[in-house]
């Protein structure tokens, strides 16, 4: 049997573990005082002397003292040896149902059940489930196989042996807003050591359990979040010697017979996406088979004590990356720094009364209980299996399938990976250290406090807004409080090891889903637009009162009871949850250019064409106090670019009419169909996956109207499709250095990796450009025109300056083998010339006379050696070509292709200043007509010399656009600390770069020599 995630193998625990567990072990005496350590065995409590009306306590430790691992070690023991018994507690009659078997399918809550309850709860339920239970307080239910009439008349030594697990509550109110610990243990479950996997932990606080549990009621309580609403369905009727009987199931005989044989799995719907998704489905398969077996479920449960166990692909370092990029020693992966496990990314909503750090906040895991895919018996739900209709198992736990669910979705893009982005933490490294080595020791050590601050209101955005919420606006966010974890014997996300747990979980749920807009004092001058620009964007981020959560929908059509009850959060409909600003809070960035400082280049000129802040205005209107000593640029201007074209939806027409062709981000980005494209299969499911009203019937609900939850169609898939597989690719291939859980836990699907891959792979295909080629004969020569058209709504390639995009045009002879090629590549993704070697524009090798060179714009392509690059090139104060964000002093270059509608003196006054010049185009591309035209489009012609022999009339001439999100020059920048001294030493993070790129297998994937096919298209010469 595969062991449970996070645990050990059996009868090994860690010295730490039973250590804590051994304080806290004394901790928790009170109950067994006085008893011979000789007659406890393994942690069972023997009774004491004088009978308790039902039972006595368990004297068990307050899982909040102390780790998940150490209070494991106590109440699993406590659970084998059925401690509970000896205590003399309240029991069920019977081991009972919680849902029909009809069938041969199960569909209960639980698997069949026989409820074990503490003294404090027994008590409760006499006085009328009034008021909250005290801590200390405990249910755990045994755990059959279904149905009950399987375990009619067995003896209690036969229903021992047919024990599966127990599920376990325990109430303690310091650790959670709901209040309980909850587990699920095996009988061979080990206490777990979060250190030592990914998997989804047994035990904990904030755990799933709430997306049922918090559809309970209790009497008299008129505030879903009130501390006195408890989330205990118990009822006396279930328990022995109470009057009454327990809800009954229809239970047919089907569990007499065996189970049917599974039928095999085909592909039936989304034939478009699917068929792109072939390949990527078989690699989360592979990637599953590498983990280990497949969970199994009991019930409605994930399979949390079923789970594989991760197993590392083999994997070998690239030698084709080493001799390119053999700066470093040591590219071995198991000598990199890993990132922390997901399993320490664990923050659950802190008590309301409590006064622990953080309590506006909350890790994604909070929202996963409710807002991921549901599979049998009670979904599928934001799920799309993929077995034949007529398949009885097509939608059991880890079928295959399309997990299209906010969460499950939103985990695999790069704002679900923002916090652990390996590009951006080495990029921030090597940011420091260039400021370290420029500025006196002081000055280095507050500038750089400021800037990781800076850069995590983003990257680590709920950490670092919640560490200002307790640490006030002289705070500073830094990369150790990113890193930080809980030590062993602590208990994880209770500490400050919080901020951490939150920064890592990236651009989380509540980082969209709380954000409002600033409001503009009375008396500002400036305009809307310019205020939002200036206070509300390089992610300064304003959020709303706790308690409340911003939900895109009506509010007559919100059901809020059970969110509001499970995390005291209250759904409201907000329309900046549906608005462009909310993005560009994070997708305008404007940094100081630290080489650049006001006072010593006062009255400094600049270009037209610079993004640069010469009159001091970004300086001026900066959050961050030591930054307005430097003169500025805007360093993303995705929002910008956006606003400058015919996807815009902020500004009327001359009578006042919409803009018909207006398109939000949030509707480019996230697909409302099932297979991604504007006219497919509109999207169809219950959004939260909780015990609704379709459940089968239990004590103590909530009434009806609060659990009816509407079917929405049209929902917004959390998607977010872009570009970016290199980083999804190498969180596929290195999950364990980047601290990652590739199988989801809802569903058991493996796939949900490959699917977002695949998902970019179509949003490259059908979203991002179009390319046409047209070709002639002229004098033993060719010509050819390349038009590539640009159909995003902002720049392409957008965001952070060092992403291109380049054209890679030859010319096939009748036999189709090459005669002339612009744009060839190694397998590095380096642009190299006819011998394998890299252009000297590739890595700004100097000429001559000193000067680094560079590809700029091409109106005409006459040589091989002249490659068409659509990029941003930056130069510091000192005149070198740089990827440093504060050292962007010049624009040399920005031909990045601009969006439809784009005009040079923009829709508006309102868009105004350096905000406006940052949509312009730089200075060769600014002359080129076709390219500044407005129509997003940009025409290249390729002058071809013929070899001698070949006909030019018999030729094809052949295009193709690539992408690369980390074009060779920039890893190169972060490997040398940004072409450093000789005895600049990179830093962790950068050096665990090179470990994951240097072992990075691209063959066979989308990113196959480190470049991303976006279009391609041929045309005969004639």
């Amino acid at each position: 049997m595969p062991r449970p995630p996070g645990s050990l193998r059996p009868g090994v625990v860690p010295a730490a573990v039973t250590a804590a567990a051994a304080l806290l072990i004394a901790l928790g005496t009170a109950a067994v005082r006085g008893a011979d350590p000789a007659d406890r065995g393994t942690g069972a409590v023997p009774p004491a002397p004088g009978a308790a009306p039902h039972g006595r306590p368990a004297g068990l430790p307050r899982p909040s003292d102390g780790s998940v691992a150490a209070f494991e070690a106590v109440l699993f023991p406590f659970l084998n040896d059925r401690t509970y018994v000896e205590l003399g507690w309240e029991q069920d009659g019977i081991v009972r149902d919680t849902g029909p078997y009809l069938n041969g399918k199960y569909y209960g809550t639980h698997p069949a059940v026989r409820v074990w309850y503490s003294p404090e709860v027994i008590e409760w339920l006499k006085a009328g489930r009034l008021g909250a239970l005290p801590d200390g307080a405990i249910v755990i239910k045994e755990q059959y196989d279904a149905p009950a009439a399987r375990h009619a008349g067995k003896s209690e030594e036969e229903l021992r042996a047919s024990l599966q697990s127990w599920t376990v509550m325990v109430k303690d109110s310091k650790g959670s807003r709901d209040g309980w610990f909850w587990s699920n243990p095996a009988p061979d479950t080990e206490p777990a050591d979060n250190h030592a996997t990914n998997e989804h932990p047994v035990s904990g606080f904030g755990h799933y359990c709430t997306r049922c549990h918090g559809a309970t009621k209790s009497p008299g309580v008129e505030d879903p979040a009130a501390r006195d609403n408890e989330f205990l369905f118990a009822s006396l009727r279930n328990i022995e010697g109470f009057p009454g009987e327990p809800l009954l199931f229809r239970v047919d005989d089907s569990w007499r017979e065996e189970a049917t044989a599974e039928a095999e799995p085909t592909v039936t719907a989304n034939d478009a996406l699917l068929a792109a998704l072939g390949t990527w489905i078989a690699a989360g398969k592979a990637d599953a088979e590498e983990e280990g077996d497949a969970a199994d479920g009991h019930g409605s449960h994930p399979g949390c004590t079923r789970p594989g166990v991760c197993d590392r692909p083999e994997r070998s370092v690239d030698a084709a990356f080493l001799a390119r990029f053999g700066s470093l020693p040591n590219a071995e992966l198991c000598d990199c720094d890993h990132l922390p496990g997901v399993t320490h990314d664990w923050a659950p909503v802190a008590p309301a009364e409590g006064d622990g750090p953080a309590r506006n906040w909350a890790t994604s895991n909070q929202c996963m209980g409710c807002h991921a895919g549901l599979t049998a018996p009670f979904g599928p739900a934001m799920f799309l299996p993929l077995g034949k209709k007529d398949d009885p198992d097509r939608a059991e736990y880890g079928a295959d399938g399309l997990h299209q669910s906010p969460y499950g979705e939103w985990r695999w893009t790069p704002m679900g990976l923002a916090g652990r982005d390996p590009f951006f933490l080495a990029q921030l490294e090597t940011e420091l250290a260039i400021v370290r080595r420029e500025f006196p020791a002081e000055q280095a050590k507050a500038l750089a406090r400021d800037l990781q601050d800076a850069c995590l209101r983003c990257h680590g955005a709920m950490g670092r807004h919640a560490y200002h919420d307790d640490g006030g606006p002289d705070a500073r966010f830094t990369l150790a409080n990113h890193a930080a974890t809980a030590a062993a014997d602590a208990h994880i996300g209770l500490g400050d090891d919080r901020y951490g747990a939150l920064a890592r979980d990236g651009v989380s749920c509540l980082v969209c889903h709380r954000m409002v807009p600033r409001e503009q004092p009375a008396g500002d001058k400036r305009s809307d637009l310019r205020h939002y620009l200036d206070e509300n964007t390089t992610g300064n981020a304003v959020f709303g009162p706790p308690g409340e959560i911003a939900a895109p929908d009506k509010e007559d059509s919100l059901r809020p009871y059970v969110m509001h009850h499970a995390t005291g959060m209250r759904p409201r409909t907000s329309e900046y949850l549906t608005d462009s600003r909310m993005c560009g809070t994070c997708h305008v960035v404007s940094l100081p250019n630290v080489d650049l400082p006001l006072d010593v280049h006062a009255g400094r000129g600049g270009h037209a064409h610079d993004a640069h802040d010469h009159d001091g205005a970004l300086a001026a209107a900066d959050s961050t106090p030591s930054f307005r000593d430097f003169h500025h640029h805007v360093e993303q201007a995705t929002y910008l670019e956006w606003l400058n074209s015919d996807f815009q939806t902020e500004f009327v027409g001359p009578d006042g009419s919409k803009n018909p062709h207006g398109q939000s981000c949030q509707e480019c980005h996230m697909s409302d169909t099932t297979d991604g494209t504007p006219d497919g299969p509109k999207t169809r499911s219950r959004i939260a996956v909780v015990q609704d009203a379709t459940y089968p019937d239990a004590e103590n609900l909530a009434p009806h109207v609060d659990l009816t939850i509407p079917v929405r169609e049209g929902y917004r898939r959390h998607d977010f499709s872009g570009l970016n597989v290199f980083l999804l690719e190498l969180t596929r291939q290195h999950d364990d250095v980047l601290g990652v859980r590739k199988t989801d836990f809802m569903t058991g699907g493996t796939n949900d990796l490959p699917n977002a891959i695949a998902g970019m792979v179509q949003t490259a295909a059908s979203k991002t450009a179009r390319i046409a080629v047209t070709a002639t004969p002229r004098h033993g020569a060719v010509t050819a025109d390349v038009r590539v058209e640009n159909l995003a709504g902002h720049r392409f390639p957008t965001g952070v300056g060092f992403r291109r995009a380049f054209l890679e045009v030859s010319l096939l002879n009748e036999d189709g083998k090459t005669v002339w090629i612009s744009g060839a590549t190694d397998a590095t993704g380096t642009l190299v010339d006819a011998a394998g070697e890299p252009l000297p524009t590739e890595f700004f090798v100097e000429d001559a006379d000193g000067v680094e060179q560079y590809q700029p714009h091409h109106a005409v392509v006459t040589d091989p050696s002249q490659v068409q690059i659509y990029e941003t090139l930056l130069k510091n104060d000192a005149g070198r070509f740089t990827t440093s964000f504060v050292h962007g002093c010049e624009t040399v270059k920005d031909n990045r292709l601009l969006p439809r509608g784009w005009t040079h003196d923009g829709p508006s006054p309102d868009l105004d200043g350096a905000y406006l010049v940052a949509t312009r185009p730089g200075p060769l591309a600014a002359q080129d007509a076709d390219f500044a035209a407005g129509d997003g489009a940009d025409v290249t012609r390729y002058e071809m010399t013929v070899p001698e022999g070949v006909d030019p009339s018999t030729c094809t001439v052949r295009a193709r656009l690539f992408y690369q999100a980390t074009p060779p020059y920039f890893l190169r920048n972060l490997f040398t600390v940004m072409n450093g001294p000789a005895d600049a030493e990179p830093g962790p993070a950068a050096r665990r770069l090179y470990a994951l790129c240097a072992n990075l297998k691209t063959e066979g994937t989308p990113i196959a020599n480190w470049k991303l096919p976006i279009v391609a298209a041929e045309a005969k010469v004639r």
